[in-house]
């Protein structure tokens, strides 16, 4: 609560007058005063400031060569009796203070227009309510510096009332700053003595008139600061050391909370809160404050006067926490040249991870060039590179070790350092990010609590924040339809619909997780939009619709974007994790079958049977393949191969044979096939490239597999799926399906892809001539497979997983689906 300026005594500052006029009621005339006449002694310079009654000018003293600060009448105000008397009062009290924090009087005289006035040192800087109500001097002036200024007060009150004076009006405009660390309890124009009673000796007491102080009656003091006891009737007017105390605890809350601790509406209001009202803990509104000061200001605040300290007491406790504070200065010191040595491991720990990611990098790029059964000697300078890499984690991990040590060690000596937090709360970050891409979930809200328990405000708005999600379409006018992605007996499945409306949709709200966006409108093909909204981020999305035809029955159609490639620790020979960008493509929904190949089988045979017999599947000695065989009819069909089980579950006689996948088949064969279809479906069919290959089998959120982050046989086809396992029919497994719609990418067969990610691209290899019949497999250039098969081990079924073969490679684990690129207007 602030006042309106009106305090005739505040213009002791050059900032000018400001405090509330009390009502000091009907007083009979002071005794007689004829104060000493003065000529030309005093030089008035420049008015310092005016309040209701007196008016302050800075004044040259002639005689000693001095400026002082002198306060005289107002012009008009003289007139009043009890003006005057106010205005006589306030310049003896104040003459008699005798204290180093109470502005000394230098003289007492009259004008020569007979108006009276009187002398003080001049302050040159403001009161503490300026400091209380201005920001940037508030900065100037902590609450150790503030606490050191109340002690001041508190000697300066407590000798007053040693003196048997009451101040009766003590407030932040009542407390004066100096420019050098002076403080001063000034305007005593409402002081009182105390009760004879109450008096400690009676040979202190001060002479306020030359005579007894004439009792006065009437509410005294400005609302907010009056104690609950003098509020009362009966009580107003009354002169008490205890509700001095009461005011200077209201002065000290203000210090710890920059709060009023009765503020209301209306000065009524007020005083009613003053009486009635507990104030809250200065904790609960800053909770660093001390509670060795909030303790003596609640006490200060009681109720019951009798309840109060002594100005003396409240200033040795304000001293008791100075002298902690001097300790708390010292540990504080400590604490941040701890920070200081803190820096340098963590700053190396950033720069090892950095290390250690372009060792793994390049290891797998020199390790790439090397066949597996070449001699050790070749495969040593990549072991040496992961061994360097390994030893860079020892370090990175020692570095970060010795840097929470430090910081930890800081905040043993002060608990709240923000340098020391805030040092915590990055290095703890950075491993939740890390763990967040590796998708190891445990480990990620482990780190993330730990941020939390250490942020001073860095991440409280990422741990907290929602997702924008804004969906754009050509054409426009799209329903979009959201799906949250939740884990269910292992396997990520959609749940939660929410219609969010049609395109252009702008910065939907959600939670941060990964969903699937349903896109759908009339005369298109629905699309299924997989996407990761993380805290904090706004994803925008804009998505090209295709129709039926321009898609293909058999195909999913995978929305141009980024997506996270790589970054598979455990999958084989994974790319470095990053969020790259595949433009809109077409991906067959299955590998191709048997059916599909013997298609152009046939087709050849019409026109070259060397050639048509070349590409059927054989093995490596060169035979014709056991898995299919050309019919009198010259058509080309498969032969039963599957044994057991498999055979008992797929029999020959119901056509399963058809749906199995071709395999035995190169990676010229596939490329053949590919500009078979080319000409049946007129338009360009590839080999899809390894970005759209992993794209289509894991989504955008980074997950391992097609279904989810975990594993089990019963999801795909491997070797541990079936007691003997062997080749299936496509789409045996439902749960191998990925976030669009393709099947079959986790297990199965091993799939051909176009190109060796940023080494060749499927342009080039695609005008690479074939190797001539007789050509050694090992003699042909190295291509790229994905995907794991029916007889290996989970880990080569995770989607990151990539191997190379020779060009000319033939397996009866290997096979290739189909791709087309896409662009807007078919």
């Amino acid at each position: 609560m602030r006042r309106s300026p009106d305090d005739p005594n505040a213009g002791l500052r050059e900032s000018g007058e400001e405090g509330a006029a009390s009502d000091l009621g009907t007083e009979p005339p002071p005794p007689s005063f004829a104060p000493r006449r003065v000529g030309t002694r005093y030089q008035l310079l420049e008015p310092l400031g005016a309040g209701g009654t007196g008016k302050v000018y800075r004044a040259l003293d002639r005689e000693v060569g001095r400026s002082v600060a002198l306060k005289t009448v107002r012009h008009g105000a003289d007139a009043q009796p009890d003006v005057t008397r106010r205005f006589m009062r306030e310049a003896r009290v104040t003459a008699q203070l005798e204290h180093p924090n109470i502005v000394p009087v230098y003289e007492l005289g009259a004008l020569p227009d007979g108006q009276p006035f009187y002398t003080m040192r001049v302050i040159q800087r403001q009161s503490l309510q300026d400091v209380l109500g201005n920001v940037e001097l508030r900065r100037q002036w902590p609450l150790v510096r503030l606490a050191g200024a109340f002690v001041q007060v508190c000697r300066a009150l407590g000798y007053a009332h040693r003196r048997g004076i009451v101040h009766r009006d003590i407030k932040p405009e009542n407390i004066l700053l100096g420019d050098f660390g002076e403080v001063y309890l000034a305007d005593w124009g409402n002081a009182r003595s105390v009760d004879p009673s109450e008096q400690e000796d009676p040979s202190l007491a001060i002479d306020m008139y030359g005579g007894a102080e004439i009792p006065q009656s009437g509410l005294s003091g400005t609302p907010g600061y009056i104690a609950p006891e003098l509020i009362r009737p009966e009580h107003a007017g009354l002169a008490s050391r205890h509700a001095d105390v009461f005011s200077l605890g209201v002065v000290l809350y203000e210090m710890l909370t920059g709060e009023h601790p009765f503020d209301a509406r209306t000065v009524l209001e007020v005083l009613l809160a003053t009486q009635s009202r507990e104030p809250r803990s200065p904790r609960s509104i800053v909770p660093s404050s001390p509670l060795v000061l909030e303790d003596l200001c609640l006490s200060m605040l009681a109720k019951e006067p009798e309840r109060r300290p002594t100005a003396d007491h409240a200033a040795a406790e304000a001293e008791a926490f100075l002298e902690g504070a001097k300790e708390r200065s010292r540990r504080r010191q400590e604490a941040l040249s701890l920070c200081d040595l803190a820096r340098q491991p963590a700053e190396q720990d950033r720069a090892l991870e950095t290390e250690r990611q372009h060792l793994v990098e390049e290891a797998r790029r020199v390790l790439q060039r090397v066949k597996g059964y070449e001699p050790v000697e070749k495969k040593r300078p990549g072991w040496d590179l992961e061994d360097r890499a390994a030893a860079v984690e020892r370090q990175q991990a020692r570095a970060m070790a010795a840097a929470i040590d430090l910081y930890t060690k800081a905040l043993a000596y002060d608990p709240e350092l923000e340098e020391a937090r805030r040092g915590l709360a990055d290095l703890y970050w950075s491993r939740a990010t890390r763990a967040r891409e590796a998708r190891e979930n445990a480990t990620r809200v482990y780190y993330e609590a730990l941020v939390a328990e250490f942020d001073v405000g860095r991440y409280a708005a990422v741990l907290k924040a929602d997702a924008a999600l804004s969906v754009e379409t050509s054409p426009s006018g799209a329903a979009v339809l959201v799906y949250r992605y939740v884990e269910k007996d292992r396997v990520l499945v959609t749940a939660e619909e929410r219609y969010l409306g049609r395109t252009p949709l702008v910065e939907a709200r959600l939670d941060p997780g990964s969903y699937l966006v349903v896109l759908q409108r009339a005369g298109y093909r629905d699309v299924r939009y997989p996407v990761l909204l993380e805290r904090g981020g706004h994803r925008r999305i804009h998505v090209n619709l295709y129709t039926e035809a321009e898609i293909g029955e058999d195909y999913v159609y995978v929305p141009g974007g980024p997506f996270i490639a790589g970054g598979d620790a455990d999958a084989y020979d994974s790319l470095r994790r990053g969020e790259l960008d595949v433009p809109d493509f077409a991906i067959a929904r299955f590998p191709v079958t048997l059916r599909a190949y013997c298609a152009m089988l046939d087709a050849l045979d019409r026109e070259d049977r060397a050639l048509a017999e070349k590409r059927a599947p054989h093995d490596t000695s060169g035979a014709e393949g056991h898995v299919v065989r050309r019919t009198d009819s010259g058509l080309y069909q498969p032969v039963s191969f599957l044994e057991g089980d498999a055979k008992r579950q797929f029999p020959a006689e119901d056509g399963h044979l058809w749906n199995i996948p071709v395999l035995l088949v190169d990676w010229f064969d596939a490329a053949a096939f590919c500009r078979f279809r080319s000409d049946i479906e007129r338009a360009e069919i590839r080999l899809p490239t390894e970005l759209e290959w992993e794209k289509a089998a894991r989504g955008t959120d980074g997950r391992f597999y097609p279904w989810g982050d975990h594993f089990d046989p019963t999801f795909c086809l491997m070797r541990e799926s079936r007691v003997f396992s062997q080749p299936e029919p496509i789409g045996t497994f439902v749960t191998d399906t990925s976030p669009y719609g393709a099947r079959d990418m986790a297990g199965g067969m091993r799939e051909w892809v176009g190109d060796i990610h940023g080494e060749v691209s499927w342009e080039e290899a695609s005008l690479e001539p074939e190797p001539p019949l007789g050509t050694a497999r090992d003699s042909s250039s190295f291509r790229v497979y994905r995907s794991g098969n029916w007889a290996s081990e989970s880990r080569r079924c995770r989607a990151a997983s990539r191997a190379r073969f020779f060009s000319l490679a033939r397996y009866p684990s290997l096979t290739f689906r189909v791709a087309k690129s896409l662009t807007r207007g078919g």
